[in-house]
């Protein structure tokens, strides 16, 4: 197997070369370039060129990454049939079996039985060794003479072609008579009988074509970094405390789920009925679901459009049906902030991961108004119901063994500051964070999950 990256866009969509923009202190184009660098030193890849119009990417390539082939592509703007030719071109110049020449394409020998490329696009960072490795075991495992990763928007449904895309080398003459903006999908087209879909996690998958799709990107890095059982299946996570647990726990399950687990949210006491993901009430219905979606809410119906625990299912069953199961298991009202009774809150034996929220709406409210029990919380904190909730207050409920904290002995347990919409809240936050690890949390995130000021820290 070969491999040839394409990093000489334009990046019209994106309004400057985005390949350039840093990632947590790492370009754009350097995730893929990496990956691919690591599967030819383990000989998964044979040849490996990278196509730039880009000095910077080249002088990266020549200088960093011994044994790579650096190609410039001089005319960009004739579009990535170019960068096609130039990579393969230069593929077949190092397999020795025919002239480079794009006009020699009629002279073109395939470069002998099993031999393919695979082309990646630069603009891929999340693209994971995992998903590489499933790849090249499906092309391996079928017959197909194309095989693309899938992207699947639901389970059960056709998958949608996108990159990276291995090709046979008897479609090399076809990909060296490729003109203008047309790439590989058109030869693909003509094919559709000899290509395979591999499915993909759709998180991996997606192209940073816009801004917007690179703060996306992002978020989810930090997500990642934040919250790292966001990479493991089979955890069973409690959620607790006030301050928008609903909303976060729906932010979990798209993550989870963009990564291609199947996700069960559900409650051990009540939650709004999911209004963007169907809802399961019974074993059957819930398999039936979870075929065609990723993420299910599980529990029956209850009084004001929400649901409660079901009474015909177990967590056995949750666990059974899905890679993660999210519950919510704390009722809050609304407030802001919670301090528990004595029955609360309700965290199943089988639950691993805890995590505590609290709403940074909070600070400077009255404890009357601003938090649920508000007599267990002046209780905890030795103030009347008319204080004013401070940082340190909201730190002491956050990680008191009778607030927040409350039932996690044995279990990870997270702190998650939520509600971090602007810069002054977000300041304000950090600091509550200092007193939270000061005090000995292990796991303490600033977060924002609302739409155009995404945040994680």
């Amino acid at each position: 197997m070969d491999a040839v990256m394409l990093a000489a866009g334009n990046s019209t969509r994106f309004g400057e070369n985005k390949l350039l923009c840093l990632l947590d202190g790492k370009p754009v184009y350097r995730y893929m370039l990496k990956l691919l660098y690591r599967k030819q030193n383990q000989h998964k890849i044979r040849h490996l060129i990278v196509v730039s119009q880009y000095g910077e990417i080249l002088a990266d390539v020549r200088e960093h990454f011994p044994g790579v082939q650096a190609v410039c592509n001089p005319e960009p703007e004739k579009g990535i049939s170019g960068s096609i030719r130039l990579g393969l071109s230069c593929l077949m110049q190092l397999a020795g079996n025919a002239q480079a020449a794009p006009d020699a394409v009629s002279g073109m020998q395939p470069c002998g039985h099993g031999d393919a490329c695979l082309f990646a696009v630069a603009d891929q960072p999340g693209f994971s060794e995992s998903s590489f490795d499933k790849m090249l075991d499906f092309w391996e495992r079928h017959p197909y003479g194309i095989v693309a990763a899938g992207l699947a928007a639901q389970p059960g449904q056709d998958a949608q072609m996108k990159n990276p895309v291995i090709f046979s080398s008897e479609y090399y003459p076809q990909l060296l008579a490729l003109s203008g903006d047309c790439g590989g999908k058109q030869v693909i087209r003509r094919h559709m009988e000899d290509a395979g879909l591999c499915p993909l996690p759709a998180a991996e998958l997606e192209d940073l074509d816009t801004r917007q799709a690179l703060e996306r990107f992002e978020h989810r890095l930090a997500f990642l970094r934040v919250f790292p059982f966001l990479k493991e299946k089979g955890h069973v996570i409690a959620l607790t405390g006030a301050g928008g647990k609903t909303t976060f726990m729906e932010t979990l399950a798209s993550y989870y789920a963009g990564m291609g687990n199947k996700v069960i949210m559900t409650t051990t006491t009540h939650i709004l009925r999911p209004a963007r993901h169907p809802a399961a009430e019974n074993p059957a219905r819930l398999k039936q679901l979870l075929e065609k979606h990723w993420i299910v809410a599980a529990g029956s119906d209850a009084p004001q459009g929400k649901l409660r625990m079901s009474d015909n299912m177990q967590l056995s069953d949750y666990r059974k049906a899905a890679d993660v199961v999210l519950i919510e298991a704390d009722g809050a009202k609304h407030f802001p902030c919670k301090v528990p009774l004595e029955t609360e809150p309700v965290i199943p034996d089988e639950c691993d991961t805890v995590i505590g929220v609290a709403g940074m709406d909070a600070l400077g409210q009255p404890l009357c108004d601003a938090c649920f029990r508000k007599e267990k919380a002046a209780e905890l904190l030795g103030t009347g119901k008319g204080h004013r909730i401070t940082g340190k207050d909201l730190a002491a409920i956050l990680y008191s063994e009778h607030g927040t904290r409350k039932g996690t002995a044995g279990r990870d347990y997270y702190i998650v500051l939520n509600k971090c919409d602007n810069e002054i809240i977000r300041a304000r936050a950090q600091h509550i964070r200092e007193l939270l690890l000061q005090k000995g949390a292990q796991h303490v995130a600033c977060i924002s999950c609302k739409p155009g000021s995404m945040y994680c820290k």
